[in-house]
């Protein structure tokens, strides 16, 4: 069985904006990007292994790679949904209930995090 603490101690420390003014950006530092930098390297491998991979990194300006990213994620809410998952997964109980209050606006927030990362790479 699963205990917050355990949930809590798998999250590297990372350095965090002291500029929150939200409850949504609070959740965003201290959770996502957590959990998001926790899991960096299973995201890698799994984007790594789809074939827009490829046709990403084959343009040259950043631009272009994230409208291509962005309508990939429109057009296959399979593949966001999956991330999404992958990230949910790792949320305490609190975490869990903010996160079902808040749906729309943390999805949101994770799938801009995710596109960031993998324009990164």
């Amino acid at each position: 069985m699963r205990t917050e603490e355990q949930l809590l101690g798998l999250r590297p420390d990372i350095e965090k904006q002291t500029t929150e003014v939200t409850t949504l950006e609070r959740f965003q530092n201290n959770t996502l990007r957590p959990i998001l930098k926790f899991q960096h390297e299973l995201w890698l491998l799994e984007w790594q292994q789809n074939a827009l991979f490829k046709l990403v990194k084959a343009l040259t300006n950043e631009a272009d790679q994230r409208k291509l990213l962005q309508t990939t994620f429109s057009k296959n809410p399979g593949l966001v949904q999956r991330y999404i998952g992958m990230t949910v997964a790792y949320f305490t109980l609190a975490e869990f209930q903010y996160y079902l209050e808040n749906k729309n606006e943390v999805d949101k927030r994770i799938k801009e995090l995710l596109l960031t990362r993998f324009l990164s790479y």
